[in-house]
């Protein structure tokens, strides 16, 4: 008995003291935070509420109850960990608020300042300006909604994140401080669509999850969706830093917590009300983390967020093969019958009198027909894309060969669509355009006088400037250390400017 007894007490003591954790208010950080959402006092507009990207998915009934408590609990909330915190309107916000507080975190998208053009060319609308360098968190949608326009990475891959997070640098210091975390780490099933991409291959079926929230959008309840960013060129330069997937869709690289630059995404929806303990303690650490990197703006600009990454060669290569083509086709179907459920549903609910979000309409619009499952030629050209040719139908192989061969001389235009090509110009030359070697040699020929209008031509197609022999290798004699190369920056090189 005396034995049952102290066990009992050792499971309390445990709980208790974990629990403890949170229950036990640390002293508040010498920080002013400014939230930017939406004050229930101030009318929604409907266009906003039926609008994916700015209810972040939610239902509009969802929306309309979410509204009147979100405000209030993300002050409160705050005010619980830091010395001043201000709430305001986004549609009240200016650019120059921000300059009165330590950290600034957007959880509704603010009044843009130039509005987006559509044609001839699409160019977003504008939200901050390029030299907005105050510390910032954007909270799922609010990223891609405001950053395009200046080039963040933080952008829209697929707003389907759901309520927990894995993959986690556990050891980034937003889990370590200043409020403590004890992460209670769970093993889940993988979310099938990782399995979907050649980066699943190995990633086994079941894996440690975080839970951040808890409720999320797959519980089928109407709530907010989180959003992750695209993984693809994220860490190919030294203004951003990976820190968590998380449940969704997309491959197991896709961003749902991160930074660029001044700015760090957290890709999750939930309001104070709904985020975990634990969840809470982090998030109040990612404020006080992302403080230090006031006036270090994003170095390398993705003002294009189709541009084509290398690794989508791996992608091609790793399904140019039957299997794949057995699996796509499988998955095809599956959607498919799932399609029609969500049809059949969304007709229903329309001729019952029921008002269709702007999402419902949309997937109406494009779903009310299969998608076609593709011959083994049609598979090969959507895989191939421009790099088809009619004689790789029958050797594959061939064009596997070719794609690893002429890998590292490939690049994306400006303003390509997920599209690469060969650089003529550097396949020449034999040496890859993310290799520091095509500038030396590159130099060393304007110096000798040879070649000189294709050094010029690559130099200037690399790092977008002009200078003489004398001026190109001071340049490079003095930042050689400092260069790296960005694809998802535009395939340029250039210079670590936090050195």
């Amino acid at each position: 008995m005396k034995e049952i007894r102290t066990l009992v007490v050792l499971v309390a003591i445990l709980i208790f003291s974990s629990a403890g954790i949170y229950a036990q208010q640390v002293q508040k950080e010498n920080l002013s935070v400014l939230y930017v959402g939406y004050d229930p006092a101030v009318p929604v507009s409907e266009d906003i509420i039926n609008s994916p990207t700015g209810s972040g998915g939610m239902t509009p009934e969802r929306f309309r109850e979410d509204v009147k408590t979100r405000y209030s609990a993300f002050e409160i909330y705050l005010k619980q960990y830091f010395t001043t915190v201000k709430a305001v309107d986004a549609r009240s916000y200016t650019m120059e608020m921000s300059k009165s507080y330590d950290v600034t975190i957007f959880d509704q998208t603010i009044n843009a300042w130039e509005q987006a053009v559509r044609s001839p060319k699409y160019v977003p609308a504008k939200y901050l300006n390029e030299d907005f360098d105050f510390p910032t968190v954007f909270i799922g949608h609010t990223a891609p909604n405001m950053g395009n326009s200046i080039g963040l990475k933080l952008d829209w891959l697929c707003l389907c994140l759901d309520a927990d997070a894995h993959h986690i640098k556990t050891e980034h210091p937003i889990f370590k401080g200043p409020f403590p975390v004890n992460l209670t780490m769970v093993v889940k099933p993988t979310p099938e669509g990782v399995y979907h991409y050649a980066t699943g291959k190995d990633v086994p079926k079941e894996i440690p999850m975080w839970k951040v929230q808890k409720e999320g959008y797959i519980d089928g309840k109407g709530y907010r969706i989180g959003l992750v960013a695209r993984g693809d060129g994220f860490l190919d330069s030294p203004d951003a830093e990976y820190i968590s997937s998380g449940v969704n869709t997309k491959d197991v690289g896709a961003v749902a917590i991160g930074r660029h630059g001044n700015f760090l995404l957290w890709g999750f929806s939930g309001s104070p009300d709904y985020m975990t303990d634990e969840a809470k303690q982090v998030f109040a650490n990612a404020v006080v983390y992302i403080k230090k990197f006031k006036g270090q703006k994003p170095i390398a600009r993705k003002y294009n967020d189709r541009i084509a990454t290398k690794n989508s060669i791996d992608e091609m290569v790793a399904n140019l093969n039957t299997e794949s083509f057995e699996k796509f086709k499988a998955y095809m179907a599956e959607l498919n019958v799932s399609r029609e459920i969500n049809i059949k549903k969304l007709v229903a609910k329309k001729e019952k009198g029921e008002t269709l979000s702007e999402m419902d309409e949309a997937v109406l619009g494009m779903q009310s027909q299969p998608i076609p499952v593709p011959t083994w030629e049609q598979y090969m050209q959507q895989t191939a894309q421009t790099f088809y040719k009619p004689e790789y139908l029958k050797n594959v192989g061939k064009l596997k060969k070719y794609l690893l061969d002429n890998k590292k001389y490939m690049y994306s235009e400006p303003d390509g669509f997920y599209e690469l090509k060969v650089d003529e110009d550097i396949k020449k030359m034999g040496i890859g355009n993310e290799d520091i070697k095509l500038l030396e040699r590159c130099v060393s020929l304007l110096k000798s006088g040879k070649d000189a209008d294709l050094a010029n031509r690559v130099l200037l197609h690399y790092t977008g400037m002009q200078k003489s022999p004398q001026q190109w290798e001071e340049w490079l004699g003095d930042n050689s250390s400092k260069l790296f190369f960005t694809e998802a920056g535009g395939y340029k090189w250039m210079i670590d400017t936090t050195k």
